[in-house]
């Protein structure tokens, strides 16, 4: 987009222009020098009347460390209005975030929301509603945060909201907008975003159109999955749909992110909160977080075995006899495969990294076949170094190393590769995950069975008459593991969309020709 003025002019006395720096819904920024040879940063106002310029002048004397310093509310030959302002030699958070698409280190986050939500705590205590926070306003200069664009925030209206969702804030806007709504409790929704969007990369309701984001935040919750655990509660609150659910204050919000300790820190120190008071900082939330995850997952694998007992129950009913042998070992194997499953599944919980998970899951995968091979009542292979002959009935494998019954080593192979392809291929964690979208869901079940039965068909179909291959049961096993695995893992349900109230306020839309 053109500026109005090139390098070299003098649109405002004492002050001359070297270039330009960006447009906004308020008009055009500007790099300049005055005639002193002070850097500063001109805004050339448009469109604003008397009353939100004097909401302008409020802001001139106000002073904090991490907030944009306004010098001066000029007015040049022409009668265009301009404001002088500090001139950041720094990025914008906006910039850094497109670079950072999996979202910022946890305690760098933590550095500068804490930085950020201390200006406009500072804003709200001067009687200031910002009503445009985004990373594209906040600078970073030298490491530290600034926070811009504070001083036109009375002046938003009807018209400026419109204007401002189309050059992308509607990622940012309280649902209450909609309504007209303009407290101080936007600004807390805004920083909620924000925060959700440093912590992991993505703001919390993306689309295709304005309309379809504006409707996400009146009527969808976010996805936490990718949320650092500590910070879910306090993202919870921040964007809570009713504005008086939220913190009741940005200071509120401030102390709650500060009693986040960072995992490095090895010895308590006192945090001073936005007021200046020392605070006593709290347990580290690391050890609190292993805990509970620990927590859970004894509390899971003690209830596995109580569901495999019907599923146990299914196949004698199935099979029309009562092995007690086969029973006992179909109940083992269901039993450890769950276990595996859930284990693997809270080591990974939270990583986008799933190979360990995959590497772990063959592992056991072999056990769980040497397993079922000592169930069914073989002897495990034995180590034979002497220099003797073999004694009937056994059998030498890996020249002369092992010895075992004859035909086992070939039962323990097919066993052991059915069991870790059985395990290492589907997506088992997916099951046990907390964010799933149902509690209980069939398809892991048919997944997991049919997967099986694939398995049992390819040694069907590539076996010579010699050749082991795994029993029927097994597929039975696997299937029962998935139905283990959803029932006794956590689970945090989402919350429900209320589809007649999106559809109804998508025509009220629709009737304001485009607003909100």
């Amino acid at each position: 987009m053109k500026f109005t003025y090139r390098w070299g002019q003098r649109p405002l006395d004492g002050y001359t222009i070297k270039r330009g720096l960006g447009h906004g819904g308020f008009g055009e920024v500007y790099f300049a020098l005055s005639d002193g040879g002070k850097e500063v940063a001109l805004k050339l106002i448009r469109g604003h009347g008397d009353i939100e310029l004097r909401g302008i002048g409020n802001c001139l004397n106000l002073k904090h460390p991490h907030l944009v310093h306004l010098y001066d509310l000029r007015t040049d030959s022409q009668g265009d209005r301009w404001l002088v302002m500090e001139y950041v030699q720094g990025e914008s958070l906006g910039n850094i975030l497109q670079r950072s698409p999996r979202g910022l280190a946890e305690s760098q986050a933590r550095e500068w929301f804490l930085e950020a939500a201390r200006a406009v705590n500072f804003l709200h205590d001067h009687a200031v509603v910002h009503r445009d926070i985004k990373p594209a306003n906040i600078f970073i200069e030298n490491g530290r945060i600034k926070l811009g664009d504070y001083g036109l925030s009375k002046s938003v209206g009807a018209s400026q909201h419109e204007q401002s969702s189309n050059v992308g804030t509607i990622h940012y806007m309280a649902p209450e907008v909609a309504s007209g709504a303009y407290s101080k409790q936007i600004d807390i929704y805004a920083c909620g975003v924000m925060l959700f969007e440093m912590l992991t990369g993505e703001v919390p309701f993306k689309g295709e159109s304005w309309a379809e984001i504006a409707i996400k935040h009146q009527t969808d919750l976010p996805n936490m999955r990718y949320v650092p655990t500590a910070y879910i509660p306090i993202l919870e609150k921040a964007l809570n749909k009713k504005a008086d659910r939220r913190f009741a204050d940005m200071n509120e919000m401030i102390q709650a992110v500060e009693m986040i300790e960072q995992p490095t820190t090895e010895t308590a120190q006192q945090t001073p909160t936005s007021r200046g008071e020392p605070q006593p900082s709290a347990k580290p939330q690391a050890a609190l977080r292993k805990r509970g995850q620990i927590s859970e997952l004894t509390s899971s694998l003690l209830l596995a075995p109580l569901p495999a007992i019907p599923a146990t129950a299914i196949w004698a009913i199935f099979t029309g006899s009562v092995n007690w042998g086969v029973l006992a070992s179909l109940f083992l194997i269901m039993v450890a495969v769950a276990w595996t499953v859930l284990i693997t599944a809270k080591m990974g919980e939270g990583s986008d990294n799933r190979k360990p998970q995959r590497f772990v899951l063959i592992l056991f995968g072999a056990g769980i076949g040497l397993m079922a091979f000592w169930l069914e009542g073989w002897s495990l292979p034995e180590l034979w170094l002497r220099d003797e002959s073999i004694p009937a009935g056994l059998q030498s494998y890996w020249g002369g190393v092992l010895r075992a019954e004859r035909g086992a080593m070939e039962i323990l192979s097919a066993y052991s590769v059915f069991f870790m392809l059985a395990l290492g291929v589907p997506r088992w964690w997916m099951s046990a995950d907390r964010k799933r979208k149902d509690r209980f869901s069939l398809y892991p079940l048919i997944a997991s069975g049919a997967w099986g039965l694939i398995l049992l068909a390819m040694w069907q179909g590539s076996r010579g008459p010699n050749d082991a291959m795994p029993p029927g049961e097994f597929v039975l096993a696997l299937a029962g593991a998935a139905a283990i695995v959803q029932m006794v893992s956590h689970w945090s349900p989402p919350a429900p969309v209320n589809k007649r109230y999106r559809r109804r306020w998508a025509g009220d839309a629709r009737e304001r020709g485009g607003r909100i």
